[in-house]
């Protein structure tokens, strides 16, 4: 009997061993937030903070605030990743959103919760269908185009622009074609850029002296 009880009470502290080893890792995996969401049409793009030391991130979005029925995870299997846009959602629904960061198995708390509403479904016709197409031209991305002048399809391709502007001013003058004052009127010193939540292409704003 006393032999019983010894195996029963050594598998009991193995459990709770690791149980508590389980806890401590999950309790020591980053959290990350909720930056913004941003509703469009039947869908939602939610960003979230970068975090490092992790495998991704998995996101869960709900009709119920409390997340007891209707939920749907979506992992992001890439720690780089920021944002995501969710699809084929219902119109004129709310929905609660959250998020975690996860390393193999184990999974961080979740971040607050954040809702958002979308919009009721537009109608295709001569006067909102610019609404129903996004991204089909310069005034229809979800921010303005940069000074730049057009829409990169990566950020790489952007920097290309640039370096190509940079290198343009430099053949000029090095080829004495333009004065320093012109050179230095029109060579960029730097840029901003930033990309455009529905369609994720790139624009920005070349700076000068």
């Amino acid at each position: 009997m006393k032999k019983f009880l010894t195996i029963v009470m050594t598998v009991i502290i193995l459990v709770a061993a690791i149980t508590s080893s389980t806890v401590t890792f999950a309790a020591s995996m980053p959290t990350t937030t909720i930056t913004s969401i941003k509703a469009q049409n039947k869908a939602f793009t939610v960003k979230w903070k970068k975090k490092s030391g992790i495998t991704g991130y998995q996101i869960q979005y709900s009709t119920n605030s409390k997340f007891k029925k209707n939920n749907k995870k979506i992992k992001i299997k890439n720690a780089k990743t920021v944002s995501k846009k969710i699809t084929k959602l219902k119109a004129s629904k709310k929905y609660y959103v959250r998020i975690r960061t996860y390393q193999g198995k184990k999974y961080s708390k979740w971040s607050k919760v954040k809702s958002i509403k979308i919009p009721k479904e537009l109608k295709c016709n001569k006067d909102n269908i610019q609404k129903e197409t996004h991204c089909t031209n310069n005034n229809n991305h979800s921010i303005k185009c940069g000074n730049m002048g057009r829409w990169f399809n990566s950020r790489s391709e952007l920097v290309a622009y640039y370096n190509s502007e940079v290198s343009k001013w430099n053949k000029k003058i090095d080829n004495e074609e333009i004065t320093y004052d012109e050179y230095y009127k029109n060579v960029p010193s730097g840029y901003e850029c930033w990309s455009c939540s529905y369609c994720g292409k790139w624009t920005g704003n070349l700076k000068h002296y």
